[in-house]
C-alpha cells in the first residue's frame, strides 16, 4: 500500500467539502421500520450515509443516533484521519393525503449530521474556527415517495458547513433510488428477511468555490439475511458500492479519473433491549475500500476502517 501524495489530496480538500453518508444510519442493516430520506450504502456521512427517518405511527416522527468510526472516509476521499465521532437527528413528516394510486407512500424531512474528533482534523486541513474539532455540521431537508410499494425516490437538499473551518461551505443536491427486494427471492429467502437491497445515488454539487460542480454517481446493493428469530435476531449484511465522478476525483498526475473506490463491508445490526428501549437499534461492522491508486485521495491503495453505532426513533 502508498499514501496518495498529500499535496495533491490537500488541493481536493481545500475546494471540496466532505460528502455527509452512515455507515451508523440505519440504511442498509436489513429489517428494520419503513424509512425515508436518502437510502445508501457508501460512507459515514450525510450524502454518502445521510441517516434515514424511521416513521413512527404518527404524523410525525423523530429519528436520531451516532456512529463512531476509525477514519472519516468519504466518497473514497479522506476527510479526518483521526477517530471521528458522527450524531445526527432527523424530523419526518408523513404526507397520507398525497398517496393513492402508485404512490403508497410520501413523506417530507429535515434533519442534521455532524462529524467531531478530539483533535484536529488532520491531513494538514484548518482547525480555527468558533468550535475546534467540530470539523462538519450539515443541514438537509427533502422529500420522499415511495411507487407501488416498491421503488422509492428520494430528493434531498444538503448544506455543508464546517464550525472548526476546515473547509468552505457548499451544497448539493441528492437524488436516489432504490427498490425493495424483499419477498422476491422464495419462501425460504424471505423467511430469513433476505433481500439485496439495490440502490443507485446521483449528487450534484452546487456552488463549488475553486473548481467546477462534480456530478457524483453511486451504485450499490447490501445484501442482509437475519440470524435467529424476531426482535432477537441479528442482521448480517455486506454492503458493496462503486464510486464514479465526471470531475470529483482529482487525479496524482492530473485531469480527473472517472472511478473512484470500490467498498465492500460486513456489519450487524440487532435491536437488544425490550420494552421502553426495544427500539434502540446497535450496529456494527468493517469497511474495506479498494481506491483507484490514480487519484488524490489522501489514503492508501486499500484501506479498513471500522465502525460502531446506535439509532433510536419516536
Amino acid at each position: 500500500m502508498r499514501r496518495r501524495p498529500l499535496s495533491c489530496a490537500l488541493a481536493l480538500l481545500a475546494c471540496s467539502a466532505p460528502l455527509a453518508a452512515a455507515e451508523g444510519q440505519p440504511a442498509n442493516d436489513g429489517a428494520q421500520p419503513e424509512q425515508t430520506g436518502p437510502q445508501t450504502v457508501a460512507d459515514a456521512t450525510p450524502p454518502e450515509t445521510v441517516p434515514l427517518a424511521e416513521e413512527a405511527p404518527g404524523r410525525v416522527s423523530v429519528s436520531f443516533g451516532a456512529s463512531v468510526v476509525g477514519q472519516y472516509i468519504s466518497r473514497g476521499v479522506a476527510f479526518a484521519d483521526a477517530t471521528s465521532y458522527q450524531p445526527y437527528a432527523t424530523l419526518t413528516v408523513a404526507l397520507p393525503e398525497l398517496t393513492g394510486g402508485a404512490i403508497t407512500d410520501a413523506s417530507v424531512f429535515v434533519g442534521n449530521w455532524n462529524s467531531m474528533q478530539s483533535g484536529s482534523p488532520g491531513l494538514g486541513q484548518p482547525n480555527s474556527g468558533s468550535t475546534p474539532g467540530w470539523y462538519e455540521a450539515d443541514i438537509y431537508i427533502g422529500g420522499a415517495v415511495q411507487i407501488a410499494e416498491r421503488v422509492g425516490v428520494s430528493a434531498t437538499y444538503f448544506r455543508y458547513l464546517s464550525p472548526a473551518n476546515s473547509f468552505d461551505e457548499y451544497d448539493d443536491f441528492d437524488l436516489t433510488l432504490t427498490f425493495d427486494d424483499s419477498g422476491l427471492w422464495g419462501e425460504a429467502a424471505e423467511a430469513r428477511g433476505f433481500s439485496v437491497q439495490p440502490a443507485l445515488r446521483m449528487v450534484q454539487e452546487i456552488g463549488q468555490p475553486n473548481r467546477p460542480d462534480a456530478l457524483y454517481i453511486q451504485p450499490s446493493i447490501a445484501p442482509s439475511v437475519l440470524l435467529g428469530s424476531g426482535d432477537g435476531g441479528v442482521t448480517v449484511s455486506i454492503p458493496m458500492a462503486i464510486g464514479l465522478s465526471d470531475s470529483f476525483y482529482s487525479g496524482v498526475d492530473g485531469g480527473t479519473p472517472t472511478f473512484g473506490f470500490f467498498r465492500v463491508g460486513a456489519g450487524v445490526a440487532a435491536n437488544p433491549f425490550k420494552g421502553a428501549a426495544s427500539a434502540v437499534r446497535l450496529t456494527a461492522g468493517l469497511d474495506y475500500w479498494m481506491l483507484n491508486d490514480r487519484v488524490a485521495n489522501g489514503l492508501d491503495d486499500t484501506e479498513l476502517v471500522w465502525r460502531v453505532g446506535f439509532s433510536t426513533g419516536f
